[in-house]
């Protein structure tokens, strides 16, 4: 019975195939999802940052009368 040995094979192939597309693709998001987070945490540090620097320099500088 070879026709159902190549079928059987071939569904094998086919599954195979779809968890690869599945694993690359979970990846890839994943890496897609790290990068976003990365930067948002990256520009809200920065931005946390700056105002804390204006808020010491506007601290530091004497009032004028």
């Amino acid at each position: 019975m070879p026709g159902a040995t190549d079928r059987a094979r071939s569904l094998l192939a086919t599954i195979v195939g779809y968890v690869l597309v599945a694993l690359v693709a979970f990846w890839l998001l994943g890496a897609v999802v790290g990068t976003v987070r990365f930067l948002l945490r990256a520009v809200l540090t920065l931005v946390i940052l700056g105002g804390l620097v204006a808020l010491y320099l506007k601290l530091k500088t004497p009032r004028s009368r």
